[in-house]
């Protein structure tokens, strides 16, 4: 017994150092499922994420582990449909660690084959649950198995508020410049379709042919330096915080939204063709023009979309919105502008670049 506890002890001990020098959250939301399948020797880890979208709420599968195989990436967060993801309520046990934010653990069924404990995993020093990590095994869980696990889910929760320190803008909230490269790249590089028959129980199957084109949308708040001179900065900086919460209600769960400085934003949205792109930024435009700021009152912005391209580079995407964002500036501001439409029209004349190609 001493040996089996001084091996267990030693292996926890590897997969906390393993993950603490992770920097990457793919790998170490790799890293967390594989430890918590090895440190307690279940049959089966899975860690489930909670999406926003549109006041609602569901439950993304994430990774999947079983003994003697890779860790598996279920669902890409980028191409999942939210529609067609399972609701929060579908799983009432699931949904009671998340409501409790404590552990919930279930018997053996006709419909379960094994015990399963349900893990809540936060950030934020837990205050702020993001997903579930649920544990099935033969057996139920003894108290040094939850030890073990909650040590490993809480290192993993820290390594995440470390992340998120350096990675999100601390006015707004919302992911800075560090994070944008990582992500832009993972547009031009779909991953592999999921076979339906391995999806975790419980989770509708999804189509792997949903359309998956991503679009760069570049925000330019109008005439900013007026409401810094005008009201001063702690009221431009309550108007930063009030266009980016406007920019998460507005678009999906799966766009990501960025600031990069200054009155400037970025979205990486997600649309079937460049009408469908067009309109969502425009219903962002729409939604900040009819809003009325507390001190400095309506306040617009210009606004540029660029289709991310095989073969781009961020600051070729970045040039391109920019070059719509300028043209809207110059001609009326509180407006949408499609790079394409404007080469199209003949009102862009630059020298438009995808990734190391120049196109005249």
């Amino acid at each position: 017994m001493e040996n089996s506890a001084l091996t267990r002890s030693a292996s926890l001990i590897d997969h906390l150092v393993q993950l603490s020098g992770l920097r990457k959250r793919d790998d170490l939301l790799s890293g967390i499922t594989r430890a918590l399948l090895e440190t307690i020797a279940a049959e089966k880890v899975e860690i489930f994420g909670l999406v926003h979208d549109e006041n609602r709420q569901f439950w993304l599968p994430l990774t999947q582990a079983l003994p003697g195989t890779k860790v598996r990436f279920v669902t890409d967060p980028m191409r999942g449909d939210p529609e067609m993801l399972a609701p929060l309520d579908s799983d009432p046990n699931r949904h009671q660690c998340q409501q409790r934010m404590e552990v919930i653990e279930t018997s053996p069924t006709a419909s379960q084959t094994g015990f399963v404990a349900r893990f809540p995993m936060t950030v934020a020093e837990g205050a702020t649950l993001w997903g579930v990590a649920e544990i099935t095994s033969t057996h139920a869980l003894t108290e040094a198995d939850r030890k073990d696990a909650n040590r490993l889910l809480t290192m993993y929760g820290n390594i995440l508020d470390m992340l998120d320190y350096s990675e999100r803008d601390a006015l707004t909230g919302l992911w800075n410049r560090k994070p944008f490269d990582d992500l832009f790249y993972k547009t031009l590089k779909p991953t592999e379709a999921v076979e339906a028959e391995k999806l975790p129980d419980g989770v509708d199957h999804r189509s792997a042919t949903t359309p998956s084109n991503f679009w760069l949308a570049m925000v330019d708040i109008d005439h900013f330096k007026v409401v810094n001179d005008t009201y001063g900065h702690l009221i431009g900086d309550e108007v930063l915080i009030l266009v980016a919460r406007l920019l998460k209600s507005s678009f999906r769960a799966y766009d990501r939204v960025y600031r990069f400085g200054g009155e400037e934003f970025l979205v990486v949205l997600r649309s079937a063709d460049h009408d469908a792109a067009v309109a969502a930024v425009e219903r962002f435009r729409t939604n900040m023009a009819a809003y009325e700021f507390p001190q400095a009152g309506r306040i617009t912005a210009s606004l540029g979309v660029t289709e991310i391209m095989a073969g781009d580079t961020p600051a070729a995407a970045c040039e391109r919105a920019d070059q719509a964002v300028y043209y809207a500036k110059h001609h009326g501001r509180n407006q949408v502008c499609s790079e394409a439409d404007l080469v199209r029209r003949g009102l862009l004349k630059v020298d438009l670049k995808v990734g190391d190609i120049e196109l005249f």
